[in-house]
């Protein structure tokens, strides 16, 4: 590996980085309304609202039982790379982020419904923008979105599709869960259903402001590597 991709690697993996702090900064602030989690995260801090375990042990936890079943299913269908091992330690990095960023999170939240209702729409649009970031680092997928593919290859069904299924399941089985141990709901409220609606369109309208680059066409690829 020459230097010039020695640095696009490292700038990706910086870009990542960035990425997972700014969508789990988002994440924090939709969390810290108290008018719901998003639909990925409505299991884990269902958990932590059980456990007393940290909002963001619960997410590695329940992310690296996501990575178990993305790699069954993939080894299922003689897919599955060693790469993709990665996707724990850089879940655990992510799970970190969540944890440093709930209480400035929770420092700054205002009093009232409607103030509260506008950060959470906010921190959709910080997710989404995370979200991208990590889309233009072209490095890693984390497991939340391994398990996806996974089940989208394993069943041979869209992914678009699959994401829904996948996201709407946790909040049932985060609803039966604390239905079972409380006899109420924890962190499923209005602001989970605002997420599940925007952060797709967020995402999409920062794609259309920056959009991913265009593969190169053959011959422009041939020369570049031979120059």
């Amino acid at each position: 590996m020459n230097s010039e991709k020695l640095i696009d690697y490292g700038k990706r993996w910086a870009l990542l980085a960035l990425g997972m702090f700014v969508a789990a900064s988002g994440i924090s602030l939709i969390t810290q309304t108290h008018l719901g989690t998003t639909p990925i995260s409505s299991l884990p801090y269902t958990i932590t609202g059980l456990t007393g375990l940290t909002f963001g042990t619960t997410t590695f936890i329940v992310n690296v039982v996501f990575f178990v079943i993305e790699w069954l299913l993939l080894k299922k269908r003689g897919v599955f790379h060693a790469f993709m091992c990665f996707q724990v330690p850089v879940v655990f990095v992510f799970s970190a982020f969540i944890d440093f960023t709930m209480t400035p999170a929770a420092a700054v939240m205002p009093s009232g419904y409607i103030p509260r209702f506008i950060v959470s729409f906010l921190g959709n649009a910080i997710l989404a923008l995370g979200i991208v970031m990590q889309i233009h680092s072209r490095t890693i997928v984390q497991p939340g979105e391994g398990i996806v593919l996974a089940e989208s290859v394993f069943f041979r069904h869209p992914f678009g599709t699959m994401k829904v299924v996948n996201d709407w399941s946790l909040v049932i089985i985060a609803c039966i869960v604390a239905l079972i141990f409380t006899g109420g709901i924890i962190g499923v409220r209005e602001g989970t259903f605002v997420s599940a609606l925007c952060v797709g369109l967020f995402a999409k309208q920062f794609l259309k402001l920056w959009p991913m680059p265009k593969a190169p066409e053959p011959r422009v690829a041939e020369e570049k590597a031979m120059a």
